[in-house]
């Protein structure tokens, strides 16, 4: 199989990895792109997949928040970069993410960990380079602090997970935390969480598509969070750097129906979905 025809396996955690770079692709592709990922608009050009099935599906109607969750995430890292010259970016739950390629600045050096099938689909279209790397192994497989140890010695380090975290039951998250907290004290971590009632609806339209087979649980969202405060019940001693709506930071757009702009000052308001920043 060259690169120019690699094949996704259908009903595998392989598909599902295909909604955020396809909305980041399609993103691409418009004239004034919340996010420019050109990187994830060639990766689509050489994959056999027919994404059509994701634009007839209801899945479409979050393609502009997963480009405003990039844009975010890319904003955050930008910002820790210029501060933490040759830092270290760990990603937890990489899939086919392309933050590397949008953030890089020319000292980073990034670490990717996924799941064995993730990285294995990673590799064949995100090969790694001279400054990213990347992890088979759960994030919850604490050896990869052993795999990593050397490199990081004297970096500032940064841990992310983007649209990640929500699909772990809280005790998980809670270890994953306390171990952060205990192996990379002064650590930063940047997350996106929703709170319980956007969960909740969340769950419920997944469900329904779990009946019709176009989904399955593992889906489904297990732990929210309304504010970062709330980490302290795990890690008293976490600093909280920055907490705010993550559709409410965006560029200028004028192509969102009225139906979407009060949608988006909903959500704002009641702060049903978060970025959040905090150091250890």
């Amino acid at each position: 199989m060259n690169d120019q025809d690699i094949k996704i396996d259908l009903g595998t955690v392989q598909e599902t990895l295909m909604l955020p770079l396809w909305a980041r692709a399609r993103e691409a592709e418009k004239d004034n792109p919340i996010v420019c990922d050109t990187y994830a608009k060639n990766i689509i050009e050489r994959i056999d997949y027919d994404f059509s099935q994701i634009e007839e599906s209801h899945m479409s109607d979050h393609q502009g928040v997963w480009a405003i969750r990039a844009y975010n995430f890319d904003n955050s890292i930008k910002t820790f970069l210029e501060n933490n010259s040759s830092a270290v970016v760990v990603n937890f739950g990489a899939g086919l993410e392309t933050t590397f390629q949008r953030v890089d600045e020319g000292t980073v050096l990034w670490i990717n960990i996924d799941l064995p099938d993730v990285v294995a689909l990673r590799q064949k279209l995100i090969p790694d380079s001279e400054r990213e790397m990347t992890i088979a192994k759960s994030i919850f497989d604490f050896t990869w602090t052993d795999d990593i140890s050397r490199l990081t010695k004297g970096r500032s380090i940064l841990f992310m997970a983007a649209g990640v975290l929500c699909y772990f039951e809280a005790r998980e998250i809670e270890i994953l935390f306390r171990k952060l907290a205990e192996t990379y004290p002064s650590s930063h971590v940047i997350f996106d969480s929703m709170s319980w009632l956007p969960a909740w609806g969340s769950n419920r339209e997944i469900k329904k598509s779990m009946k019709n087979g176009e989904m399955d649980s593992s889906t489904l969202i297990k732990w929210h969070l309304k504010r970062a405060s709330g980490l302290r019940k795990w890690v008293d001693t976490i600093k909280i750097v920055e907490e705010y709506p993550i559709l409410s930071r965006m560029p200028a757009r004028n192509d969102f129906n009225k139906k979407q702009i009060r949608q988006i000052k909903i959500v704002c308001l009641f702060r049903f979905y978060n970025m959040i920043h905090v150091q250890l």
